[in-house]
């Protein structure tokens, strides 16, 4: 079932699904030099679906924001080992 979050004009943003994945990979193929395996894509849809986020004009994916969540010692110093998270594309 599609969650869209919002419409601006005729551009949907909604949460992806697992259908969207081959599209959101084109999508990097062709803008970005970083690239990721099938798997990498699979894992973060699967960890943190909300933090997963497609852009459409009329059906065609146009954009997407992936994030990702992960442990790790923190930037400011007393706070130790925590949880940190950053868009990854």
């Amino acid at each position: 079932m599609q969650v869209i979050l919002r419409q601006i004009e005729d551009v949907i943003i909604r949460r992806a699904e697992p259908s969207d994945l081959i599209p959101v990979m084109e999508i990097n193929l062709k803008t970005l030099p970083e690239h990721y395996s099938d798997y990498f894509y699979e894992s973060l849809l699967a960890e943190i679906p909300e933090a997963f986020i497609v852009a459409e004009i009329s059906g065609k994916h146009v954009g997407y924001v992936m994030c990702k969540t992960e442990y790790g010692f923190s930037n400011f110093k007393r706070l130790g080992f925590v949880k940190k998270g950053h868009v990854v594309s």
